[in-house]
């Protein structure tokens, strides 16, 4: 009998959790009786197609496949997929690891990059540092987002090879400068690294700038993890004891996350007026909606996150976004749930475009460590204002560049905010040319080697 039920994690994470019989589970066997397929195999797919065909979003579009004859698990499982939309739904046989990554525990060497063609012509990539990581190898070894790298382990990097150089745990980076005419000087020494099992705070930086006699709050927020919302908090309490009047929060390299969390992050920014109001619907498919009515009846928060009350709360009448391609889920969340209720000046890039949650699907018994995190619901604002089919698009639009540090005024996507709510650029910045002509905009590549956890959105029962 297959049931569903909400467990608290050792994280805190809610998670759905489906049981189901493996007592009629057998190998299917040919005329002879040899094995066709494993008995393990077949146990994995009917766990796929039980929890998939009860809580996927997108349910009535699945193929009808047989469980018992697909011989490869994560082949079924992409296979039921509805690709038309759905770029994120994952399948993993570590459920310990997936758990530990919506804790902030990355295997990694500490920094993130971002990826350039050359030129038009070429097929060389090079990759700009966004930012660094403290604590971890790639700071250790004085690695900045200033810094440029374009070959690994003495290799140039191309659209040929960079997934597989990229993937290296441990290796040299080749750093170098860009010179006007698209070559590139080496730079010396080479930097050497290794990944290892990190813990990553997401609050990469916060400060109260006084600019032009205004005092502006400025986060730099890399991933929504329930995990750090007391420090979340308080930065906001910091905000509001040092008197800020705006705010800025830089969600560049912001990918997503936990909805509680972003739920915290606009309860603390949106007019205190807006307490109680509508800020999120979640919608799933009929069949997990009229269940969870019945098993939840008294959870409506399932269904609908509204603002909440909170001590740190801003009371602004509008805040600025920095956004780019990486900009997804739960970031993009903060910026179009808030639209309803106050100004939200988005400047950057065009974000994702993910308006989807997900939710983690395993065996309570622990009987296999496989884990589905299938799309289950569409996060839609109170008065569906954007459309679901596009990234939100920005008021200002800018490119990258990486003269500067993060946190530093001068530094372009800030000075146009500070330039936006004050009408005073920062001591050494002239107007910006939105579209400077410059490698930025010869294409930047989205790494494949990406995970799709990346731009995940996952739903918290009951919390």
């Amino acid at each position: 009998m297959k049931t569903l039920s909400s467990l608290r994690n050792p994280q805190s994470l809610f998670l759905f959790v489906v049981l189901f019989s493996l007592l009629s589970l057998h190998s299917c066997k040919d005329d002879k009786g040899d094995d066709l397929i494993p008995e393990e195999v077949l146990v994995i797919n009917n766990f796929i197609h039980d929890n998939m065909t009860f809580a996927y979003y997108w349910n009535d579009k699945m193929p009808n496949l047989d469980p018992n004859k697909q011989p490869d698990s994560k082949e079924y499982f992409d296979a039921l997929l509805y690709k038309s939309i759905d770029r994120w739904s994952i399948i993993t046989d570590d459920l310990d690891g997936l758990l530990e990554y919506f804790s902030g525990v990355r295997k990694s060497a500490g920094y993130s990059y971002r990826l350039y063609k050359l030129s038009d012509q070429s097929d060389e990539l090079v990759a700009f540092i966004e930012y660094v990581n403290p604590n971890t190898p790639a700071s250790e070894a004085g690695l900045k987002r200033t810094d440029m790298f374009f070959e690994i382990d003495n290799t140039k990097l191309t659209t040929e090879n960079y997934t597989d150089l990229l993937a290296k745990e441990s290796f040299t980076l080749t750093l170098g400068n860009l010179n006007n005419d698209l070559t590139i000087t080496p730079l010396s020494p080479k930097i050497s690294l290794s990944t290892k099992e990190l813990t990553i705070n997401p609050i990469f930086y916060h400060d109260i700038i006084e600019h032009a006699g205004k005092k502006i709050g400025y986060l730099v927020y890399n991933s929504f993890i329930s995990d750090y919302d007391y420090e979340l908090q308080q930065v906001f309490s910091d905000f509001k004891s040092g008197g800020v009047e705006d705010l800025i929060v830089d969600l560049r390299y912001n990918s997503g996350g936990s909805i509680n969390t972003a739920v915290l992050m606009a309860s603390m920014i949106a007019p205190a007026s807006e307490v109680g109001s509508v800020l999120l619907n979640n919608s799933f498919n009929v069949g997990l909606t009229e269940y969870l009515k019945q098993h939840y009846p008294n959870d409506n928060s399932i269904f609908v996150d509204t603002l909440r009350s909170n001590s740190n709360n801003l009371n602004l009448s509008r805040y600025v976004a920095l956004t780019s391609f990486k900009t997804a889920s739960a970031s993009e969340m903060v910026i179009y749930t808030l639209m309803p209720y106050m100004d939200v000046i988005q400047i950057g890039e065009q974000t994702h475009g993910k308006y989807y949650g997900s939710i983690t699907l395993y065996d309570e018994e622990k009987k296999h460590n496989w884990a589905l995190q299938p799309i289950v619901m569409r996060a839609e604002n109170s008065n569906n204002s954007i459309n679901y089919a596009e990234g939100l698009m920005p008021d200002i639009e800018l490119n990258e560049k990486y003269k500067y540090p993060l946190g530093d005024p001068r530094e372009k996507f800030l000075a146009e905010a500070l330039f936006k709510l004050t009408g005073e650029w920062p001591t050494g910045v002239t107007a910006l040319k939105s579209k400077e002509q410059t490698i930025y905009n010869h294409g930047f590549i989205e790494e494949s080697i990406n995970s799709k956890l990346k731009y995940n959105m996952y739903k918290e029962i009951g919390k």
